[in-house]
């Protein structure tokens, strides 16, 4: 049997209304700029941040998304593979030139409009500190305490997504692992997240076992070069401007 569900039905009180009104000005506002830069503006204050989209896709009709992670080095476009080749941005950039470092995308098996249960975004963590390597931080209390919020902006949407989890696992790809099209895989994957407690991953405080199989997730992945091991961090949506979010929920036995 199938339901349908909103990313709304999270109970949990963590979005404001300022953070609401921040992305709306963000979705509706625009300003030129320089580097991705040349399709990105802002001068770090929310309200006045823009993605232009229109220039983006003039660079690489693959970029459909930005990534936005406040007071982080984290804030870069968001691609995916228009020939479904999902290595291909592993050792291209996003503007498709070669790049050992990559780009941060999503598999083929992800849409592009944020409407899976759970997005799953790629990066390398370079030596430089680029891309993903930002990531290693959330892995530390007071870090991932002090950093709430991940910001993704579509072409005439803008998504809020609350970091509740951070930690290590083996490097194995959670859309093969997980089956997200039914309950049961979404399901899944959230007891991995609340069942095993082990040194290091953190759940933020109020969230232990909230998030269900009804809502929209959001992980950010990379791999640590020293320990080969896969570092996760995941945001659950509580804010969607455009109010485009949905899907259903297909709760029926996979077998």
């Amino acid at each position: 049997m199938k339901t349908t569900s909103r990313y709304i039905s999270i109970r949990l009180k963590t979005i404001s209304i300022i953070m609401t009104l921040a992305l709306v000005f963000a979705a509706l506002q625009g300003c030129s700029g320089g580097k991705n830069e040349s399709a990105r503006g802002g001068n770090g204050d929310l309200s006045s941040y823009f993605v232009d989209f229109e220039k983006l896709k003039k660079e690489n009709s693959d970029i459909f998304g930005w990534i936005h992670i406040p007071d982080t080095d984290i804030d870069y476009p968001v691609v995916q593979s228009s020939d479904g080749d999902d290595s291909f941005y592993k050792n291209h950039n996003s503007l498709k030139e070669s790049d050992s470092r990559g780009a941060i995308y999503i598999e083929a098996a992800n849409m592009k409009d944020m409407c899976d249960f759970n997005e799953v975004i790629h990066g390398s963590s370079p030596e430089d500190g680029s891309l993903f390597a930002g990531l290693e931080k959330f892995l530390d209390r007071n870090y991932f305490d002090e950093h709430t919020y991940i910001y993704i902006y579509l072409d005439g949407n803008a998504l809020i997504y609350y970091v509740f989890a951070a930690y290590t696992r083996d490097d194995e790809r959670l859309l093969e692992q997980y089956d997200f099209s039914y309950a049961s895989g979404c399901q899944a994957f959230l007891d991995e997240i609340y069942g095993t407690k082990t040194m290091g991953k953190i759940v933020r405080s109020g969230w232990e076992d909230a998030v269900r199989p009804e809502n929209f997730l959001v992980t950010l992945s990379t791999v640590d070069p020293a320990s080969k091991n896969q570092i996760v961090v995941v945001g659950c949506l509580v804010g969607d401007v455009a109010g485009k979010i949905d899907r259903f929920v297909d709760y029926s036995d996979p077998e």
